[in-house]
This record gives structure tokens, sequence and C-alpha cells, in this order.
């Protein structure tokens, strides 16, 4: 599924109803006849920019995490993309490595940014998806950031796992189980926290039923609308999860 972009001219308007694929996600189906469909698995590295263009990325399946290093530094995560989510190269830190990396199995779309800027002129349905992703992206950015430097321990914790589970989560026996995208010492530094403080924060999560594990990398949350009591910002990821997929029912789930 690669094509190159097509002139304003030859770009014609999309009138066919969304696919259920588009719907869930909200990526309008205009865009796919002009991307490179990339299947990624778990620790597969992209090249953020493509022949040194500036390029976008929409996460189809899967989640990918964007991880920068400043000369002198440690490897930080500073960004997790899901499913309808969208990355340009350009939202990477200049004069840092950064690295985007799937951690997991899954499906990027790619297509160079000033390409999909034309495609967005003419399509207003493109147009609306563009400033609604980089407007999510922002909010999530804002809430990580207030979450660094205000939660509590608790809090930070309760923060990831409700939003793991807006985005990613399946319904498997009443419970919302999703695949944890990184390694405990990744998550420990995502959140600001000690890895050993991370692991007594879940084992008290799992003692309290709102947790647990079925697999080594599987989490299933139990109680999500507890687990939300649990974290200040719950309110807005739900919120932004159901503006961008239009599903009521995740307001229902807690």
């Amino acid at each position: 599924m690669t094509s190159g972009a097509k002139t304003d001219e030859q770009v014609q308007f999309k009138t066919e109803p969304p696919c259920s694929a588009c719907k869930t996600l909200g990526v309008p189906c205009a865009i796919e006849g002009h991307v490179t469909s990339v299947r990624t698995r778990r620790g597969q590295m992209l090249a953020l920019q493509h022949d040194r263009v500036d390029t976008a990325f929409i996460v189809r399946a899967g989640v990918l995490i964007l991880q920068a290093t400043f000369p002198g530094r440690t490897r930080q995560i500073v960004g997790l993309y899901f499913p309808g989510d969208l990355l340009r190269s350009s939202f990477a830190p200049p004069c840092a490595e950064a690295t985007l990396v799937a951690a997991g199995s899954g499906e990027v779309w790619r297509i160079r940014a000033d390409a999909l800027e034309a495609l967005a002129a003419v399509e207003p349905v493109v147009r609306r998806y563009l400033d609604e992703a980089v407007a999510s992206r922002i909010a999530r950015q804002a809430i990580h950031a207030v979450m660094l430097g205000q939660f509590d321990c608790e809090q930070k914790v309760a923060t990831l796992l409700v939003e793991l589970a807006l985005r990613t989560a399946t319904r498997s026996s009443g419970y919302a189980v999703f695949e944890m995208p990184f390694s405990r010492k990744d998550i420990a530094d995502y959140l600001g926290l000690n890895p050993d403080t991370l692991s007594r924060i879940m084992s008290r999560f799992k003692s309290a039923g709102l947790i647990g594990q079925s697999e080594r990398s599987r989490m299933a949350v139990r109680d999500l609308a507890a687990l939300a009591a649990r974290s200040p910002a719950a309110q807005s990821l739900i919120e932004i999860s159901v503006a961008r997929r239009q599903d009521v029912a995740l307001r229902a789930a807690v």
C-alpha cells in the first residue's frame, strides 16, 4: 500500500462513508491511498526522517515509543503514541538523538509531512484529523508534565495504567486487558520513579484488586473505575479518548 503524494489537482474528495476501522481510530480513509504501510515488530526502530525529510507517522495498531538522548545524558522515554495518534519527525527535540521504537507488533502509516499537509489543504476531514491529533498530543503532554511535577507515586502509576487501558485494552472476562509497552525500568523512567517504588505500588494495586497480570507482559485492569479514582488526570484522559474515538462506552466504563 505504497504511493507517492498526489498533486492538488489529482486529489479528489472522498464521499464514501468511513470504514469501521477509521471510525474507531478517528483516522480518515482519505489518507490511506497516499501512505506507505509499515508492519512493526517488538523492538523495531523506525527512522524518524525518511530520505532526510520531515515525515509523518500515523499509528494504526500497536504502540510507538519516542525516546530521546541529549548529549551527556541517558536515554529517556518522552512520548507514547497509540492507535490513531500522529507523530512527525519534527516533533522530536532538535540536537538530541531521537528514536522511534515499536512496543510490539502493529502497523504504522508513513507519509511525507508536506504531502500530508497538501492533502489536508483539499480534504477538510484530513485537516480536522491533523488539528485534533495535534491538540490531543499537546493535551497529553501537558498531563504528563503535571504528573511528573505534582502527582504522588501512586497517582503517577494509576495515570499511566488508566491511559493504557483507555487507549489499548480489549475486554476479556469483564477485565480491560492490554500489553505493557515497555519494561518495568522503562516505566519507572517514564514516570520519574525508582524501580523498587514502582514494584511496591504495583503490588499494592494488585492486593487492592485493581489490577492483575495474566501473562508476563499483559496487564488486566479489574476495576477501571476504582483505578481512575486514584488519578487526578483520569477524567481528562477519558475525555481525550472519547473525543478521538467518539466512543461513549468509554465514559460509561469509568
